[in-house]
């Protein structure tokens, strides 16, 4: 730098805090929100919602006879408000900022969204960030009317808090899962089917945040809910909002990067983050409450999550992009680390079974270690049953991949899955309407060997009879289908391994 640059830097007048407040902020909140305060939609909702608050405590007060004596009116009239609130929040913030987001990820949009110089993360954080600021803007607008029951009395400030902090977490969560459904790469048709399982999911989440709302209002902050103290369910809730919120964000992000890109890595490392802190947990309260309970819901919760990476990893690409390829470290270790960190699909299935059986192994120790206290049983049923179905989808997933590689090689790998759930629907009906045409008019058929003709269904573990058919039916398909698929995956690590050889040159024959 010169030093009249310098001299001129040194007298220019150090910038304002609002100034740099400007820079910081998220181009996507400011875009979100100058267009909501200008919407006529956006005004009319608060006008219409503040009336019929309005309107119901006019018609409540007018027709309760009794309101002077009653000690429950502040309760109930709360309840209405909030009812009306809530309804009207969860409709329209996650519409809202869905169906904005669905408009902008259209096809013919879709270029403009991957050529912008906003990072992924800055649009769903922005997105989602405007959903808050508008959720906290109708609950404000609102909150005058609910703070006047408190002096219909029956009820009390703290329980008013707790109430309003659970539905703005219903809120925001149904506002990001109606912006993860509209990352999802479909065409206007499935957009379509998506909205209607969003607004399904929606009605879900207000009935139940209602229940709980009720519940709450009945017992009262404080008190014991299901045997637990309030305290610990308070923890058990806000853990589960921040880890939905949290995977639901990773995916989005994913979901709006190219194709090219490394959309596995920070949904992997979210995962992996919140296994082993959900584990650690999950372990301690199970040790200082004297129950498995926790780690049964630990593992089950993960448990789903792999059963449905199982179908995402056989439906990517089975090469990473040229890109990612180059941008691998040197060393092998690292690169060995990023292996299972990578998108592709030979690197997601090696992920999804390294998490599965690790928490096979967790649960197992946690049992043998602990084998007094209370849910035994229900942490080894629940365990197996669901390490058995994840067994299962393992291997119908390896089948779909070796018939999509050797048969089907005019099917995109992005249609695997598809491949996956015919042959899990296939196996899991085909054997029983077999074993049903020959045994229809055979009572024992029914009453004991059934079982055995359900043989390739995931989710029969139950049936308690033919467990060590299945297991040893399971293993003996999974050893067949990595057998026939070792090649496929060898290939996949030793490509990753010599990365480093191959320098800049094209990656044409590995994309």
């Amino acid at each position: 730098m010169t030093a009249e640059a310098e001299l001129h830097h040194s007298t220019q007048p150090k910038p304002k805090f609002a100034e740099r407040f400007d820079d910081w902020l998220n181009p996507i909140v400011v875009k979100e929100l100058r267009q909501a305060v200008q919407s006529r939609f956006v005004i009319t909702a608060l006008l219409v919602l503040l009336a019929i608050q309005i309107v119901a405590v006019a018609i409540y007060l007018i027709t309760t006879s009794d309101i002077s004596f009653s000690y429950d009116a502040g309760r109930t009239v709360f309840m209405i408000l909030f009812g009306i609130m809530l309804a009207l929040s969860m409709l329209f913030v996650p519409l809202y900022s869905g169906v904005r987001l669905a408009a902008e990820r259209s096809e013919t949009n879709l270029d403009l969204l991957f050529i912008t110089t906003i990072k992924p993360r800055s649009i769903i954080f922005g997105k989602m960030l405007a959903a808050v600021v508008l959720t906290v803007m109708i609950f404000s607008a609102c909150l005058p009317f609910l703070t006047f029951t408190y002096f219909l009395r029956g009820i009390d400030l703290p329980s008013m808090a707790v109430v309003l902090a659970i539905g703005f977490v219903s809120v925001t969560l149904s506002a990001q899962t109606l912006i993860f459904l509209a990352c999802l790469p479909v065409g206007r048709a499935f957009k379509f089917m998506l909205g209607a399982f969003g607004f399904i999911l929606m009605v879900i989440g207000y009935v139940s945040t209602m229940a709980s709302a009720g519940g709450m209002l009945w017992e009262g902050v404080g008190s014991k809910i299901v045997g637990m103290d309030f305290w610990q369910w308070v923890g058990i809730i806000t853990m589960n909002y921040g880890f939905q919120m949290g995977l639901l964000l990773v995916l989005s992000i994913a979901l709006i990067k190219p194709v090219s890109a490394n959309r596995a890595l920070p949904v992997r490392l979210y995962l992996t983050a919140i296994w082993s802190l959900g584990g650690i947990a999950a372990l301690l309260g199970s040790w200082i409450e004297a129950t498995h309970d926790p780690v049964i819901y630990w593992q089950a919760s993960f448990n789903i999550i792999f059963a449905a990476s199982i179908f995402t990893a056989i439906s990517e690409r089975d090469w990473p992009g040229a890109s990612v390829m180059r941008s691998l470290p040197e060393s092998s270790g690292k690169r060995l680390l990023r292996f299972f960190l990578t998108s592709g699909s030979a690197n997601g299935l090696a992920w999804t079974g390294l998490m599965i059986a690790t928490t096979y192994g967790v649960c197992w120790i946690w049992w043998r270690l602990f084998p007094n206290i209370s849910s035994l049983s229900e942490l080894v049923g629940s365990t197996r049953w669901l390490t058995v179905m994840n067994l299962y989808l393992f291997c119908y997933a390896l089948t779909a991949a070796f018939l999509r590689r050797h048969w089907l090689k005019r099917i995109s790998s992005k249609w695997t899955w598809v491949i996956c759930l015919l042959l899990v629907s296939l196996g899991s009906i085909a054997p029983f309407l077999i074993g049903l045409l020959v045994y229809m008019n055979d009572s024992d058929w029914w009453r004991e060997d059934y079982g055995r003709w359900l043989i390739g269904n995931p989710f029969v573990w139950d049936v308690a009879a033919h467990r060590e058919l299945y297991l040893s039916f399971g293993t003996f398909w999974v050893v067949l289908a990595i057998a026939f698929n070792l090649q496929w995956f060898l290939e996949r690590v030793r490509g990753f391994q010599r990365i480093e050889r191959m320098g800049s040159q094209p990656f044409s024959d590995l994309e």
